[in-house]
């Protein structure tokens, strides 16, 4: 057990830092239950952290990840989501593994998979979205239709549960007509897609247009060119 004379609780919801002063003698397992989603603004890592100095950082990531499913399961499947404060306290590579885990369990029978994108060291660094059918679009056009609309409104549902959390948004074209044009493409079928994500500005981390410079085939003829990438990072 741990002693903490003082706790600063930072609230997720505009509320103003409350102290909680001799707290006395608090367990692990209180500590983690109280922290989980960052509940009343507390950043679980940080408070984990604390109770967890001399264990190994794969028992430490084993805990949090057995007490994230136990609060899955109280919430029948749905997404637990992680407050704000929980990105500095837990790191960006166990946020993301967290938030990696909770979308796949909700959204992956729906449509969405996300691929980890790990960092030089193995840590995960940010999330590729994938979806049924993806985010394409006609030749020469950059509207949403059918099952790209209903992709990025499941996206949407599943970001706000991670609001420490935003996206890189990256259009593509085939390889056919003039490079000015196909930029120009590429960068509308971006803004279309984030116009219809509607985050807050803050949370649109980049909105890029790449032309044919990333074909996801040899010749960069095929249809399936004409795209959409979503990216999830976190926000520094």
């Amino acid at each position: 057990m741990k002693k903490f004379t003082t706790l600063t609780l930072i609230t997720t919801i505009g509320i103003t830092s409350i102290f909680f002063s001799h707290c006395g003698s608090i367990t692990k397992k209180t500590l983690i239950s109280t922290g989980l989603g960052c509940g009343a603004g507390l950043a679980l890592g940080t408070i984990y952290d604390e109770a967890q100095r001399k264990k190994d950082s794969k028992d430490r990531r084993k805990d949090v990840f057995a007490i994230f499913k136990k609060k899955k399961e109280q919430n029948q499947g749905k997404i637990v989501g992680l407050a704000t404060g929980c990105l500095s306290g837990l790191g960006v590579g166990l946020y993301l593994d967290l938030m990696y885990d909770d979308i796949q369990n909700q959204f992956g029978s729906k449509g969405i998979q996300l691929e980890k994108v790990p960092d030089e060291k193995g840590e995960t660094k940010e999330l590729l979205v994938k979806m049924d059918g993806d985010i394409n679009f006609q030749l020469n056009s950059a509207e949403l239709q059918g099952v790209a609309k209903e992709n990025v409104s499941k996206l949407k549902e599943a970001l706000e549960a991670y609001p420490e959390t935003g996206v890189k948004i990256w259009g593509h074209t085939d390889k056919s007509g003039t490079r000015d044009y196909n930029e120009k493409l590429s960068f509308e079928r971006a803004k279309s897609v984030a116009n219809y994500l509607n985050l807050a500005p803050s949370r649109v981390v980049e909105i890029k247009g790449w032309a044919w410079d990333k074909p996801i085939d040899e010749t960069g003829k095929s249809p399936a060119n004409r795209r959409v990438e979503v990216r999830i990072v976190p926000l520094n």
